[in-house]
């Protein structure tokens, strides 16, 4: 327990549990609600537990929405680097790149708008950390991919830094779009077989685009 500070809990709900439970809750409520932009106490009322909770286990509500980024992209960081390593084709490593990005963004729908939330100020230490484990180690993986792609004669010469925004966008775009737009296009709600036809469809126009004919 930290010095002087009275820990909050319900019954049944230990200190860990009680954090990831809040964590759950963030989530669920921002993909219930299309945005990464909500309340503490909308959280704090998911999760059943009280608002003080957060400022104890997160010390802010940013603290905790950088809890969560992390939560969401950690793992997939450690997969990148190791798919970085892999002695496998280029194109194969960026198709399967281009998989997790996309299925990543549709377990967590909101993942863009929460980045783009905790980025906005720049100089803040928030977002030094976000670059520092997010940003740039994808960025600097996707370019490894690239430049072993187009240094093997497989891929035709472009610029890593214009592909990067082109993979993410692709990535990004089918899950933060509005909502009702989506459901106009696709004639209803995606499900899983949507987000793996998207996924496959877009690593073949990105491939497409740079292979070597």
């Amino acid at each position: 327990m930290r010095k002087g500070v009275a820990t909050p809990s319900r019954e049944g709900v230990d200190e860990k549990s009680s954090r990831e439970h809040l964590l759950d809750a963030a989530s669920a409520v921002m993909i219930e609600e299309g945005t990464a932009d909500v309340s503490l106490h909308a959280i704090a009322r998911k999760a059943g537990l009280t608002a003080p909770l957060v400022t104890y286990h997160f010390g802010s509500k940013e603290g905790l929405l950088l809890a969560l980024a992390r939560r969401a992209t950690g793992r997939s960081m450690e997969q990148l680097q190791e798919l970085v390593a892999m002695p496998v084709p280029p194109e194969k490593k960026l198709r399967i790149h281009i998989s997790g990005i996309i299925r990543n963004y549709a377990r967590y729908p909101y993942l863009n708008n929460l980045l783009n939330l905790l980025l906005r100020h720049e100089a803040s230490e928030t977002a030094q950390s976000l670059k520092a484990a997010f940003v740039a180690p994808l960025a600097a993986a996707q370019r490894a991919i690239i430049e072993e792609g187009v240094a093997s004669g497989r891929f035709r010469p472009i610029d890593p830094a214009l592909a990067y925004f082109m993979i993410t966008g692709a990535a990004q775009s089918y899950f933060s779009s509005n909502r009702i737009t989506v459901k106009l296009i696709l004639g209803g709600e995606p499900d899983q077989a949507d987000v793996e036809r998207y996924a496959r469809e877009v690593g073949d126009m990105v491939l497409n685009g740079l292979l070597r004919s």
